[in-house]
């Protein structure tokens, strides 16, 4: 289930480059106002994958529309925000919260949600190419002269990249759907790339705004599609579009869909 999400900056602002935490806190604290007990499991349970993993079944795109100067980013009037996942109620939760609220905060900048859609997933058969609307990253273990184990983000350059997108997937699919989903997946990544660092919650962490092609089971295509591809996708990583999709252009359901969703959401 995905969402696309007009916002509207009541005052023209400058953000700074890393004012994708600040989605992230909007995220969580508008799902904690709309179903606490989703957003409970959400931010401190996740859902038991492999080898002791937990995984949390939300991605979301940065913001579009902003314009890039020498400072940050400006920010003025209408942008657009995605933000999607596998488990119709963390969805639910998060638009839920924004329409009990919908003039909310990034940073210090007053922002009015103006329009939720519920947009249609695309049918996935065989093959899809998509690019990225947030950045991807994918990390490896890697153990020092000293014996110390440390993280290295990867290179989509590398080999080891494709491969550990392809098994990212395949243990979420283990931890959302509660079953390994059988069959071959290829994962094909094409340059250009573009690298961004990013601090999120105290950390630091590098992604790659980049286009694939992924080659498999449509289960696991449309999982990547809703869920996002690689990690930290519940920080605002991972997002992608179905390439050469005109957004603008997309019929989407009426906002009306979307109320009738968080209307059965909270009356459970």
């Amino acid at each position: 289930m995905r969402l696309k999400i007009a916002l509207r900056f009541v005052r023209p602002g400058r953000l700074p480059w890393g004012y994708p935490e600040w989605l992230r806190g909007l995220a969580y604290t508008a799902m904690m106002r709309g179903l606490p007990q989703v957003a409970h499991r959400l931010h401190e349970e996740g859902w038991p994958g492999p080898e002791g993993r937990a995984y949390k079944p939300l991605t979301y795109s940065w913001l579009h529309g902003l314009q890039p100067d020498r400072a940050g980013l400006w920010a003025e009037g209408a942008v657009t925000w995605w933000i999607s996942s596998p488990i119709p109620s963390v969805v639910e939760a998060l638009a839920l919260g924004l329409l009990l609220e919908p003039e909310v905060r990034l940073g210090s900048h007053p922002v009015i949600v103006e329009r939720m859609e519920v947009e249609p997933t695309p049918i996935f058969e065989g093959a899809a190419t998509f690019t990225a609307l947030s950045p991807i990253t994918l990390s490896t273990g890697e153990r020092r002269a000293d014996g110390k184990l440390v993280k290295r983000y990867l290179s989509p350059e590398e080999p080891e990249f494709a491969r550990a997108l392809a098994e990212n997937l395949r243990r979420k699919a283990a931890a959302f759907y509660g079953q390994a989903i059988p069959g071959d997946l290829e994962i094909q990544v094409h340059p250009p790339y573009r690298s961004k660092l990013v601090r999120i919650h105290d950390t630091d962490i590098r992604g790659w705004m980049l286009s694939f092609t992924v080659s498999g089971p449509p289960d696991l295509i449309r999982l990547g599609y809703e869920a996002g591809f690689g990690e930290h996708t519940a920080s605002g990583f991972g997002m992608v579009a179905v390439a050469r999709e005109q957004w603008e252009n997309t019929p989407s359901h009426d906002a009306r869909v979307l109320g009738h969703f968080v209307r059965l959401q909270a009356s459970r």
